[in-house]
């Protein structure tokens, strides 16, 4: 058997452990989320955090391998995936969310492991409620350093499609990364559409980077002050996470332990290098961290 063949069989099991699918309201809003295992009441709870446009089963292939050791959900945010939209949005808004779907698994206090914008969530919800997060893991994220606002959402136009299978063949990363699993990139694209009067189109809601991007000059300095541990995981190859934000891990986060690299990635590592993102979260949760 090849490695690609290896690892082609471990994705198709992890697939075949299919997660439980609940909701909670949230300020208005009905948050939808994923789980596993959660009748397991002796386990920690962990929750997942997507990324920007993303949704809750871009981590279908990663979150059942945790579930050995935890009960496990991954939320979709406000606005993405298959949670309801919102007339605006904001970081401190999603961060209630997460700690809203975590309150509802019952996950007290609960392990945030979060990738690229979803760790913007974990981390304001870390400061925010300190007593109910367990621990922090950010993977390959974008803290700002800029103090200007610069680091701004680009928008680009809504785009509908007249059939399913169009929509699907359009899907790209952004970044687009060099080295995607063609299965789980398939497997993610094929869960991100949604049919409408004018046709197909993601499930994300296009207008949300506009209010994102407003608040962009004055939530940097709301991400100082983690108290929680901290680790942080990135992609040797990483469009997004380079050394000054790794840097910047450290300052937001006294209680951070050193980077973790997943060799042989960009940004998205769990379509890159899923089996090496799953060994690593399973190895850094086997040793518990104190505050």
């Amino acid at each position: 058997m090849t490695g690609d063949e290896a690892t082609a069989r471990w994705l198709l099991a992890q697939w075949a452990i299919l997660a439980t699918e609940r909701s909670v309201a949230v300020e208005g809003a009905t948050i939808a989320y994923r789980g596993w295992n959660l009748d397991a009441s002796d386990l920690p709870g962990l929750l997942l955090i997507h990324g920007f446009r993303a949704h809750a089963r871009w981590w279908d292939h990663i979150a059942p391998s945790l579930a050995r050791t935890h009960r496990v959900a991954a939320i979709d945010l406000s606005g993405m995936g298959d949670s309801d939209r919102r007339p605006a949005y904001s970081r401190a808004q999603l961060a209630r969310e997460v700690l809203a779907v975590a309150a509802d698994c019952g996950f007290d206090p609960v392990t945030l492991v979060a990738h690229s914008f979803g760790a913007m969530s974990g981390i304001v919800a870390s400061i925010a409620a300190p007593e109910r997060v367990r621990r922090l893991v950010i993977i390959d994220t974008a803290l700002p350093v800029r103090t200007d606002g610069g680091d701004q959402i680009p928008t680009p136009p809504k785009r509908f499609y007249r059939t399913r299978e169009d929509a699907i063949e359009r899907f790209r990363l952004i970044p687009p990364g060099g080295w995607p699993n063609p299965l789980v990139l398939a497997y993610i694209a094929h869960h991100s559409v949604r049919e409408t009067p004018d046709g197909w189109t993601w499930k994300f809601d296009g207008d949300a980077a506009a209010s994102l991007n407003a608040e962009a000059h004055s939530y940097r300095a709301d991400l100082f002050g983690v108290t929680v541990p901290t680790d942080v995981i990135f992609g040797t190859e990483s469009e997004v996470m380079n050394a000054e934000r790794r840097a910047m891990a450290a300052q937001i986060a006294p209680l951070c332990g050193p980077p973790i690299a997943i060799p042989c990635s960009h940004h998205h590592i769990m379509i890159e290098q899923p089996v090496a993102l799953a060994a690593a979260l399973d190895a850094l949760l086997a040793v518990p961290r104190d505050r």
